[in-house]
């Protein structure tokens, strides 16, 4: 009685009563929950899985392979900007052909892709051939990424989007800590010496078969699995036309507001990012032990990424999508001063400690990012979207990346200063704080998106065929 006598009293303008929004609420949980029950509930949770880990096997030692290789702090900046570059620059492409042709074609061809390069790694010899095998890995196998987003959109409604992202892909990012902790613990095994000084560097080469041709296992069994999803997306009933499925960047931007608004700032913020990327690896080989340590601190990151992933989730869907993407990204901030501080110490711990608020960081920004540009789309354009959204980040990732490799090898050319000299360690730290500082101008920008692009009604923005 007193909820009935609540409701009536609150304002009618622009509002539905308590008890009709809890009765809806209660429906969307239900009705996508029945979706996941009459439907491949296996195959979901297994390529969300196979794929978490298998990713997780791979790229937690790519970087380090990378290091072994020879490669110099400008030579790992292009590895990583080019797997950046190359793991993004084509999303939008398919995004389209996944909006187009569906999304189940796409995540088999991005799996499969994935299998067969991660099979390969290992048997790279230097740097230059490692980038090539990264370029296939990333510019086919991640056409995964806006195709799966897209896959789970279909599937919840707007208001339970960034919950039900972020159950599916947490689970697979929890799962993903045993295969981890298995790779270093295995690597370790071997006879092959950890990389911690450069002489070491060319027999620990072979150790890193562990975990690529793992991770080539893993991303088969998930694209074995992906032979039984079933997707809610039917290409051939799509409300846009035909034209407005081209791919037309400028057209999809322009008509877009809060899209329009989003691009730039989340492209900003991940040149900050991708700073980082190149330095890490130096830092970490120069404090840990062994692969298991390294194994640890990745563990440590992906536990609290899972748990960010759904809470985030639940948060961004009960509260604010903004309020959680801002909040989050401040939450990077604190990574580079964790590294310095394992820098300056010689500790890792500190590089494990630093991980469990960077990791909650990373998972609720991932899922409330995924979640926030889908509401910037409407239900025959939520790949392309997306897809553009990853073009854009792995652009600027590729840029940062590139900046601070040069930036740091001209200061050790400069300074003449080596790899193995203790004065290497400053031109780390001076980076590392470089990094925080960037990090944190572009995390504060994001309070200039709009709060909630489904205030916009974009299906009355873009043309269809009624």
């Amino acid at each position: 009685m007193s909820l009935h006598i609540h409701a009536y009293l609150l304002p009618l303008k622009g509002r539905r009563s308590l008890i009709e929004e809890d009765s809806e609420s209660q429906r969307e949980k239900t009705t996508t929950r029945e979706k996941i029950k009459r439907h491949e509930k296996i195959s979901i949770y297994g390529v969300s899985i196979g794929y978490s880990g298998g990713r997780s096997s791979v790229f937690t030692f790519l970087s380090y392979f990378g290091v072994v290789l020879g490669a110099s702090p400008f030579e790992q900046s292009i590895l990583t900007s080019v797997r950046n570059l190359g793991s993004n620059m084509f999303q939008s492409i398919w995004g389209w052909l996944a909006d187009l042709k569906g999304r189940k074609l796409v995540i088999f061809i991005g799996l499969g892709t994935l299998t067969i390069s991660t099979f390969l790694a290992p048997f790279t010899s230097n740097p230059f051939e490692l980038v090539l095998i990264s370029i296939i890995m990333t510019t086919i196998g991640f056409s995964f990424i806006p195709a799966w987003n897209a896959f789970l959109g279909d599937y919840a409604s707007e208001k339970l989007r960034a919950t039900f992202i972020g159950r599916i892909n947490s689970i697979g990012t929890i799962s993903s800590i045993f295969f981890i902790l298995v790779m270093g613990w295995v690597m370790d095994l071997t006879p092959f010496p950890f990389p911690r000084e450069t002489t070491d560097y060319f027999l620990s080469r072979s150790a890193f078969f562990i975990p690529f041709i793992s991770g080539s296992i893993i991303f088969a069994s998930a694209l074995f699995l992906s032979l039984f999803l079933v997707e809610k997306y039917d290409s051939h009933k799509r409300v846009m036309i035909k034209e407005e499925l081209r791919h037309n960047w400028r057209a999809l931007i322009d008509r877009n507001p809060p899209f329009k608004r989003l691009l730039p700032i989340d492209m900003f913020f991940k040149f900050t990012m991708s700073t980082a990327w190149p330095i890490f690896p130096f830092v970490t080989l120069r404090v840990a032990d062994s692969w298991t340590m390294v194994a640890i601190m990745w563990i440590v990151f992906n536990l609290p990424r899972g748990i960010g992933q759904n809470l985030g989730g639940q948060i961004a869907d009960r509260i604010n999508k903004k309020i959680v993407l801002i909040v989050s990204r401040l939450g990077y901030v604190v990574v580079p001063f964790g590294y310095a501080l394992g820098l300056v110490t010689g500790n890792i711990w500190w590089l494990i400690l630093v991980n469990i608020p960077g990791g909650l960081a990373f998972g609720a920004e991932e899922t409330s990012i995924a979640s926030y540009s889908l509401d910037c789309s409407t239900s025959d354009t939520k790949a392309r979207y997306f897809s553009i959204l990853l073009t854009g980040e792995g652009f600027s990732a590729f840029l940062g990346s590139l900046f601070a490799g040069f930036v740091m090898d001209l200061w050790l050319n400069i300074a003449r200063i080596d790899y193995s000299s203790p004065d290497f360690n400053i031109i780390l730290f001076s980076m590392l704080m470089l990094i925080a500082s960037l990090r944190l101008i572009s995390a504060l920008l994001h309070r200039f998106i709009y709060k909630n692009p489904l205030d916009f009604e974009l299906e009355k923005l873009l043309p269809s065929e009624s």
